[in-house]
């Protein structure tokens, strides 16, 4: 499989432009969480014991703890973590691009076929954040009964762990393709 053949996104995305575009869409999405995440902190619970409930019981303390003030910074968190999702997806899928078109270069057909199928975690975990995002938001409009609680502790470690190993890959992989490439073109793959 080569690295031509992944969607054209993802190709844009392992662009060094495309690397600094959705690096920066993350980090500027992520600062700008930063009150909302200090409110909840400050009304009584953080937004991981929150998403990581996984109970109707808990979820409801949570909710009477935080008040109007800390939901509202939830409210606040959700939205803004939708740009998030999206930088941070893009971000691994161009990174893990990247290393398909580099190994691709270097001969290393293996490394190439592997990153072909990494380029997917980091879409598949910024999906599964979403869909954490649409239980909480449900929580938060007082559905608060399961399936929701559970849906959401379940997607947080999900996020995680596939996000981590598609980074982890990602580095791996830009070590073991290793090579000069030519400056200043901002289309060339990234990793310079």
């Amino acid at each position: 499989m080569s690295s031509t053949r992944l969607p054209r996104l993802f190709v844009f995305a392992g662009t060094r432009r495309g690397l600094v575009v959705f690096g920066a869409l993350t980090l500027l999405s992520g600062a700008t969480m930063l009150p909302a995440l200090a409110t909840m902190a400050d009304h009584g619970a953080s937004v991981l014991a929150f998403e990581s409930a996984a109970g109707v019981d808990r979820s409801r303390e949570i909710l009477d703890e935080w008040g109007s003030a800390g939901k509202t910074a939830m409210w606040w968190q959700l939205a803004l973590d939708m740009p998030f999702l999206v930088g941070y997806g893009l971000f691994l899928a161009g990174a893990c691009a990247a290393v398909a078109h580099r190994a691709r270069e270097t001969g290393q057909p293996r490394l190439e076929r592997a990153a072909a199928v990494f380029v997917w975690l980091g879409p598949i975990a910024a999906a599964s954040d979403f869909t954490q995002n649409v239980s909480l938001a449900l929580l938060l409009s007082g559905h608060v009964e399961q399936p929701w609680p559970r849906i959401s502790a379940l997607a947080a470690p999900t996020t995680t762990w596939l996000g981590a190993a598609a980074a982890v890959f990602a580095l791996a992989g830009a070590v073991a393709t290793r090579r000069r490439t030519r400056q200043g073109n901002p289309d060339e793959p990234g990793f310079v």
